[in-house]
């Protein structure tokens, strides 16, 4: 499915609302001044090869809110889901230690990870073990998103997901109560 520039745009003013946009201005000698923007990427493994853009949920046939209607914490959940395809389709790896992480349940403990969120000079959703996660600040130290060579997202079918699943968990909104 490919997007529209109607979509592109209520993505981008998801992530410019959530202050998840960079930008990069670069003054040439000529006083020629440009102006780049770039908005959150996704790495699906360790390596360069593995950022793409930030996934478009209209795009992907995902069953839950509008993007027009999504909130920071609902893309979250939308991105999960996301991450949970291209897990099945072995195309996700640890963004730390690059070993390829599965969508099962019960998965031994060092098997276990989790997708998280970096807001730093890279804005980047990622996935990794659990027992990987404290590294990947280190790893990411010194990343720009404008030195990073990127693609649109790849399309993993999220049409036939059950809508249940497409919101958060009652008692996460609990534990974010306490």
């Amino acid at each position: 499915m490919k997007t529209t520039a109607a979509q592109d745009a209520r993505l981008a003013a998801l992530f410019d609302a959530e202050g998840l946009t960079r930008l990069r201005v670069i003054a040439e000698e000529n006083g020629r001044i440009t102006e780049e923007e770039r908005g959150p990427l996704t790495l699906l493994g360790p390596d360069d090869d593995d950022v793409y853009l930030a996934p478009n949920p209209e795009a992907m046939g995902y069953p839950g809110k509008p993007l027009a209607q999504m909130t920071l914490d609902d893309y979250n959940v939308f991105l999960y889901r996301w991450f949970e395809a291209a897990a099945r389709s072995g195309d996700l790896c640890c963004a730390y230690c690059g070993k390829p992480l599965r969508d099962e349940d019960d998965l031994p403990d060092e098997e276990t990870w989790d997708a998280i969120l970096v807001e730093k000079e890279l804005v980047a959703w990622m996935a990794a073990h659990f027992d990987c996660k404290r590294w990947i600040a280190k790893k990411l130290k010194g990343m720009h998103p404008f030195e990073l060579p990127i693609r649109a997202a790849p399309f993993y079918d999220l049409s036939a997901l059950d809508p249940a699943l497409t919101e958060r968990p009652a008692h996460a909104e609990e534990e974010d109560n306490l």
